[in-house]
């Protein structure tokens, strides 16, 4: 099943670089905070992005994009009564492929003009957790692993900076949502224990795209 997204993202790739005129690479890094809850205890774990995609221009106002997504941090422990266990350290990453039908809300050739992009995800999350155990017969720890992946949604709203160079080079700057569910892998490694509610992710990026062609 994952080979088979692989497979569909790079046939998308391959689409979108028929014309390369209309083509447009890029590069974002974002912050994000993963919002979780146990038992209404509302915990957040922030997480670092970097992104690489295309975005390729339709017509008019639609851009749809297709891009490849890193993101990790590390998972905030749910608090644990038995002093006797300590879980010292949680962290995660997911590898996320998306396709956004991103729409322009102005003019694509102004010098800056909003943009909205519901995305849909395809993930594929890891999760690590070390656990230190002290008790009368001594101390110890112990690694555990396990990945997941997962059908996503998100939604995106920003602002693009058009640069007025050789090439059509733009900024843009937005404010994104998604339903990615780190906390599932972590509970996937601890079956026995209540479920933990997810609040989304939301966060902050930037992106720079590289033009192909010069301005008119």
């Amino acid at each position: 099943m994952k080979k088979n997204y692989l497979i569909l993202f790079t046939f998308l790739l391959s689409i979108f670089a028929v014309n390369a005129q209309e083509l447009r690479p890029y590069v974002g890094l974002g912050g994000f905070v993963h919002l979780y809850s146990f038992e209404k205890d509302l915990q957040s774990s922030p997480a670092v992005s970097l992104s690489a995609g295309a975005e390729y221009k339709l017509f008019g106002f639609f851009l749809p994009e297709i891009e490849a997504n890193y993101m990790f941090g590390k998972f905030k422990n749910k608090p644990n009564l038995n002093a006797n266990v300590n879980t010292s350290d949680k962290t995660f990453s997911n590898v996320n492929f998306s396709f956004a039908p991103k729409i322009s809300l102005s003019n694509y050739g102004e010098s800056a003009y909003f943009q909205i992009f519901p995305k849909y995800i395809y993930s594929l999350i890891s999760a690590t957790e070390t656990i230190s155990t002290s008790s009368q017969l001594g101390t110890g720890t112990k690694e555990r692993s396990t990945s997941i992946s997962q059908h996503n949604y998100g939604i995106g709203f920003g602002v693009v900076f058009n640069f007025d160079t050789w090439y059509s080079n733009s900024l843009a700057m937005n404010l994104s949502y998604s339903s990615v569910r780190v906390s599932h892998a972590f509970d996937k490694l601890n079956p026995g224990t209540e479920r933990t509610d997810n609040n989304g992710v939301y966060g902050i990026e930037l992106k720079y795209y590289f033009g192909v062609k010069r301005l008119k």
